[in-house]
């Protein structure tokens, strides 16, 4: 009995609050994860259940998947403006700007070490 509440206590924080917590056979190890769906300032700051504000920046933006272009590596040489090769120095090296198809803010809370997400438009 007290594993079906404890289940439905996981699918309430997770449907509702969307709130993650580890795994109980983690023992402690990982993090909990909450996802923002609208904040408190436009779509710029918000609360973490510590009482903690934060900003969301594009530092925090992490992107999953990318449409590359045909010969596109994922790396740019910006002094020569093409597709990066093995004779491009590593100070030139730059991310491709090419479409993107799935990213995220992604920031931890450095009170209470609580992951927190969004998902970038």
């Amino acid at each position: 009995m007290r594993a079906f509440i404890a289940g439905v206590k996981r699918w309430y924080l997770r449907r509702f609050r969307g709130i993650v917590k580890l795994p109980a056979h983690a023992k402690g190890q990982g993090t909990t994860w909450q996802q923002h769906r609208q904040t408190l300032i436009g779509d710029l700051a918000f609360r973490c259940a510590c009482g903690n504000v934060m900003v969301w920046s594009q530092a925090d933006r992490k992107i999953l998947s990318q449409d590359h272009i045909e010969g596109c590596e994922g790396i740019f040489d910006s002094t020569t403006h093409t597709v990066a090769t093995g004779g491009s120095r590593a100070i030139d090296l730059v991310p491709c700007d090419c479409p993107v198809t799935e990213a995220r803010f992604v920031k931890i809370c450095p009170q209470c070490r609580r992951g927190h997400w969004k998902q970038a438009k």
